[in-house]
């Protein structure tokens, strides 16, 4: 029997920058598992694929991280005066419709979203997809759909809206559009996790989640609205995925999609860690999107490093204890300072750990952000200014609308944290470059052996 077809749909990007830093779709592949198991058969298209044979050789860093393909379009109009050059990252939408016209027609698509703010990129893609495909249902999911689905429907104009995690309502809104609701391969009320790697064109890396969602509830983070639940995998899946990974498509790196990896380790992420370091040698973990502070202790240090961690982000946004007792109780400056000190020890060098640091929120001075960056560089890791972006629903959204020059409330493009769009006036621009270039000449002029000992 011939499984109905479902298209997947990665947008292109608008914005003024963007950085492939092991970027991938991964709520969109790790979809592509759940519907295989519901009996639909998925397609995939990426607008933002670097390995299409009609893609502009990018440069690609080490590690597989690289650069977009990128294309200065016109600003939107509410960002007219914004004097920086704005892009399309992605393929020419030429390219994307006709490989869309050379594909079997689907009998529904799904369409992703990330920032609220690339949802011109969005609506583009959806456009394109009504003039090839008419009359296909299409389904709009991912971040920004979850965080402003009315906003969504009424500027993107999909069928439907999908908010949260699309596995619960998918089925059913299959069914709606389509009247056809195929026979699962197997019954199952598991969440998926593993990517359906075989979509894409070329795999580089293993995008790889462990858990989903996160039990902490940061006044500036969007995880807990989107996830209503943390659910962790068992170490024996986690293990299976990434060898099979490695055996079939001969990767070498892994870019981890948790956003809690860390917490409760002796549960969780040592077990992993400790299998990996005796069955995966070789492999090079990195972790973009931040990693715990508090959960850093020697033993765990310990077992990245011989797990193979590569790229060691840490999120530890403020060296205020005020900010964290304010904003969620995350971390504290000497919890940190400690975890810093088990990562060199266990043999990390310095310039491995990166450490995100939140500028451009609500009520941060310029001093405050100094002292942060002092900190850092005290303690012998890299600090990585992070621009805060307003999240609509996050406990700190109110705060942002009442500080911010831009009406964030009624304009996603205003929440691109390029704009700074709720700091302080002090804290601009130029304030960040000069504060960028120190933190460059000090990392130049301190000796490799007091970052690395």
């Amino acid at each position: 029997m011939t499984r109905p077809q479902i298209l997947l749909v990665n947008p292109w990007i608008h914005d003024f920058a963007a950085y492939d830093l092991w970027a991938r779709p991964m709520g969109l592949l790790v979809i592509g598992s759940g519907l295989r198991r519901l009996g639909w058969d998925p397609l995939f298209v990426d607008c933002l694929d670097t390995d299409h044979p009609d893609a502009k050789p990018a440069r690609v860093k080490p590690f597989s991280q690289g650069r977009f393909v990128r294309t200065p379009i016109q600003k939107p109009l509410p960002l007219a005066n914004i004097a920086r050059t704005y892009s399309r990252y992605g393929l020419d939408p030429v390219v994307i419709e006709r490989d869309l016209r050379s594909a079997p027609r689907p009998s529904a698509i799904l369409v992703t979203s990330l920032m609220t703010y690339w949802y011109p990129g969005v609506r583009e893609a959806i456009g394109l997809l009504r003039k090839v495909f008419e009359g296909v249902p299409i389904l709009l999911g991912g971040i920004y759909a979850s965080l402003l689905p009315n906003h969504a429907l009424h500027h993107c104009v999909p069928h439907e809206v999908l908010s949260g995690p699309a596995e619960a309502v998918l089925a059913q809104a299959l069914y709606r559009h389509t009247g056809i609701n195929p026979m699962p391969q197997k019954k199952s009320t598991k969440f998926e996790f593993s990517p359906t790697l075989d979509l894409m064109r070329k795999v580089r890396f293993l995008p790889l989640m462990t858990s989903r969602g996160c039990p902490l509830n940061c006044s500036y983070c969007a995880s807990g609205k989107i996830f209503h639940f943390f659910v962790r995998r068992k170490v024996f899946d986690v293990i299976e995925e990434i060898q099979a990974a490695r055996n079939r498509y001969g990767i070498n790196d892994i870019a981890l999609y948790d956003d809690a990896f860390l917490v409760d380790a002796p549960r969780h992420a040592l077990p992993i860690l400790d299998a990996a370091g005796d069955r995966l040698p070789g492999m090079r973990w990195h972790s973009p999107n931040g990693l715990h502070a508090t959960c850093i202790d020697a033993r765990v240090a310990s077992a990245m490093k011989r797990a193979g961690f590569e790229t060691i982000r840490i999120g530890f946004e403020s060296s205020s204890d005020e900010f964290h007792s304010r904003t969620g109780g995350k971390t504290d400056r000497n919890t940190f300072l400690s975890a810093v000190r088990n990562l060199v020890e266990a043999g990390f060098a310095g310039t491995q750990i990166g450490v995100y640091l939140l500028v451009g929120l609500p009520g941060q001075t310029r001093d405050q952000i100094e002292d942060d960056v002092d900190v850092v560089l005290e303690a012998g890791a890299v600090p990585r200014l992070a621009e805060y972006s307003p999240i609509p629903g996050t406990e700190m959204w109110p705060e942002a609308v009442r500080n911010s020059p831009y009406p964030i409330e009624t304009e996603p493009l205003f929440h691109n944290c390029t704009l700074l769009p709720a700091a302080e006036t002090e804290v601009d621009w130029a304030f960040l470059q000069k504060t960028r270039r120190q933190i460059s000449e000090h990392l130049v002029l301190t000796p490799r052996q007091h970052i690395d000992k």
